[in-house]
């Protein structure tokens, strides 16, 4: 007689097309939030409780980790996120320099004038105008910021890998330092 196969019970809302909708609301609720797991483990209707575990266990699964690449990949193209064009602007803020936003006889370019690399830097820029007592325009006052050159350096250097280089340096080793007093 032949063996009778046992079907594993399966708990109220956990059919095939349950868990697919629930990893689905999942990867989206996961690329929305800036990759928060544990939130996008709520977001999808896992308990607040036990939402860490899940999501961790979530981004394990081979199959969704891929369906998140592909649905992030369609959405950079569809905003224009583009990884060369990224890289270029890091570039264009790391090696900025200031001496561009003036003509030779010193005095400041008007943003017509702008490059794009220049412009690609510039943050802001606030003109007030100034005026005399009896109303007269004397002049006008030119703000300018420009984005964090520093943070940019730190990201171009994290991309070509220089902390690592430089922490296998500091990994040598130690230096002992004998002090002689008399």
């Amino acid at each position: 007689m032949p063996r009778k196969r046992i079907e594993p019970r399966v708990k109220a809302g956990q059919n095939k097309e349950a868990v697919a909708a629930r990893r689905k609301a999942f990867a989206e609720a996961y690329i929305v939030n800036g990759n928060n797991a544990t939130q996008a483990a709520i977001t999808a209707g896992f308990s607040p409780k036990t939402a860490y575990s899940q999501g961790q266990r979530l981004l394990k699964n081979v199959e969704l980790k891929q369906a998140i690449a592909v649905r992030s990949e369609a959405i950079a193209k569809i905003v224009g996120l583009e990884t060369e064009r990224t890289k270029l602007e890091v570039a264009r803020l790391a090696y900025f320099d200031p001496r561009k936003l003036y003509r030779e006889d010193g005095s400041f370019k008007d943003p017509k004038e702008w490059d794009d690399d220049t412009a690609a830097v510039v943050a802001s820029l606030d003109v007030s105008e100034e005026f005399a007592a009896d109303g007269s325009k004397t002049g006008f006052l030119k703000k300018l910021k420009l984005w964090d050159k520093n943070a940019a350096l730190e990201k171009a250097m994290k991309f070509h890998g220089l902390y690592k280089e430089d922490n296998a340096q500091s990994r040598g080793e130690p230096v002992h330092i004998n002090l002689i007093f008399e």
